[in-house]
């Protein structure tokens, strides 16, 4: 007998880091996505993460303590740095662009499940659009108006986290 093994596809990416609190997310994950091991790279220069409603703080090299124990591909962070750094993944697995969304009414930090860039207005299926009262990413926000999505963010990035704020509770996937 011949057995066929289909190869997975994995990719390697970095996240820039400035000093002080960014604003990420992940579009792939390695198999080992606890805080302690995709925080490594960045030695003590790392000293918290905070997610919605979890955190974790480095007390010593690779000693991490604190609620948030490992990275969610749907979920948005804080990653708390104390000098300008990358932020390195390897072998990681992309993220299902199809993965689902359960959002609370209010404030929801979440990601952005690819890499690469695209429209606000694109991203969001239609049917939850008119749920989404607002979008806050590091930087920059949009209101979503009558007229449309207004405001200096016009597109969601892969690597990036955003708080979606919601006027109900919403069940969806990113366009």
């Amino acid at each position: 007998t011949i057995n066929s093994l289909s190869a997975i596809a994995t990719t390697d990416y970095c996240l820039e880091l400035h000093s002080g609190a960014n604003l990420k997310s992940f579009y792939a994950l390695p198999g080992n996505a606890s805080v302690a091991s995709i925080m490594s790279s960045l030695g003590e220069n790392a000293t918290g993460v905070i997610g919605e409603g979890v955190s974790s703080v480095q007390i010593s090299p690779g000693n991490w303590v604190g609620s948030l124990t490992a990275f969610l591909p749907e979920w948005g962070y804080w990653i708390i740095v104390s000098i300008n750094d990358d932020l390195c993944i390897d072998n990681a697995m992309p993220t299902n662009s199809t993965i689902e969304y359960n959002l609370h009414v209010g404030s929801n930090l979440i990601s952005f499940p690819s890499e690469g860039l695209a429209s606000i207005s694109s991203a969001i299926p239609n049917n939850v659009e008119s749920s989404i009262s607002g979008i806050i990413g590091e930087g920059g926000a949009a209101l979503n108006t009558e007229n449309g999505w207004v405001g200096s963010l016009s597109a969601f990035e892969g690597g990036n986290g955003y708080w979606m704020i919601t006027t109900e509770s919403i069940l969806f996937s990113f366009n």
